[in-house]
């Protein structure tokens, strides 16, 4: 949801600045510190079996869904607000959704670090190094402007209890071991956008996150931003974690006797004290069109991790091995 602040100074309208965990005017250039953006009170860890009867709905301000025709991502506006350009795809076919769904606030945020400028100079950077980008690419006026847009991200405690079967190599011979051993899991992500995690490469950016710097929820880093609606819910993020956090696991286990590397690990884990944050998370983002085809590249709004889909030109390729073919015989 982008929220509206106005200054008490002129009636202008402050946005959040990032990096600075402040608001600014942009006709006056007042500044206005965030308190919960400075404050070391840590985010409340809410219990997952209660979710659904403790779960805060209060986002600071009426709120509405409004769902784009296009992609069918969904944000969350002021109420007041007029529906604007969906980040994903760009399109202006954005409606309101259904008045009586249920909108679950965050009881956490990361605010943005990076701002629009540093995000627009990684871009350039980055595509500099992409294999048969096209020269001009970087020069595309679509692709200078980025949107930032808070996107929702769950994470999970919980105390696990792990059985665990494995085989290693000792003096030439194949030796088998089993244990046992509790371990408590912090902050585990999972994000909660199918836009985002329907691609491997945005899914990467979005791993990114210094969780542990999460700050309690205020409207107020919101002002200026809008705020992407979760698509994966509480049941299905924790559901879906069963691969990801095996993995996990299975390195703590080798990690019991850092002397013998396991292979083959067969485990059996019970889980106790499920815990859950929901946090939303700052990421830029630009959707371009190609040759009629839609690409997108999302830039992590904290730590400035890149990465996406970019488009290939054979034209680049061929200039490029005529060079390198030139160069060999100079």
């Amino acid at each position: 949801m982008e929220q509206t602040k106005k200054c008490p100074s002129c009636g202008g309208t402050m946005f959040f600045k990032p990096g600075s965990q402040s608001l600014l005017c942009q006709s006056c250039g007042r500044k206005e510190t965030i308190p919960e953006l400075v404050s070391k009170i840590p985010v409340n860890e809410m219990d997952f079996l209660a979710a659904k009867n403790t779960a805060s709905h209060d986002w600071g301000m009426e709120a509405k869904l409004v769902t784009c025709k296009q992609c069918g991502a969904e944000t969350i506006q002021n109420k007041l607000q007029l529906s604007g350009m969906c980040p994903f795809c760009g399109s202006t076919t954005v409606e309101a959704a259904d008045p009586e769904q249920d909108i679950m606030a965050p009881n956490g945020i990361i605010p943005f670090k990076i701002t629009e400028d540093r995000a627009l100079y990684i871009f350039k950077e980055w595509i500099k190094d992409r294999f048969l980008a096209p020269e001009l690419l970087a020069q595309d006026a679509q692709l200078n402007k980025f949107y930032g847009i808070y996107v929702p991200l769950f994470t999970f405690d919980v105390l696990t209890v792990n059985r665990f079967t494995g085989h290693y190599t000792e003096n030439n011979r194949t030796l088998f071991k089993c244990g046992k051993f509790q371990h408590q899991v912090d902050d585990f992500p999972v994000v909660a956008s199918k836009q985002l995690c329907s691609d491997k490469l945005l899914l990467n950016v979005m791993k990114d996150y210094r969780t542990r710097e999460a700050k309690p929820y205020t409207p107020d880093a919101l002002a200026g931003f809008p705020c992407e609606h979760y698509s994966i819910g509480l049941n299905e993020a924790w559901n879906s974690v069963g691969k990801d956090m095996e993995i996990y696991l299975k390195n703590q286990a080798n990690k019991q006797d850092e002397t013998k590397f396991l292979m083959g690990i067969d485990m059996a884990t019970d889980y106790f004290n499920l815990k859950y944050k929901y946090l939303i998370v700052p990421v830029w983002i630009n959707s371009f069109y190609y040759d009629n085809q839609l690409y997108m590249i999302a830039i992590n709004g904290q730590t400035g991790k890149i990465d996406g889909q970019w488009p290939k030109s054979f034209g680049t390729f061929a200039k490029k091995a005529a060079l390198f073919v030139l160069d060999c015989f100079i």
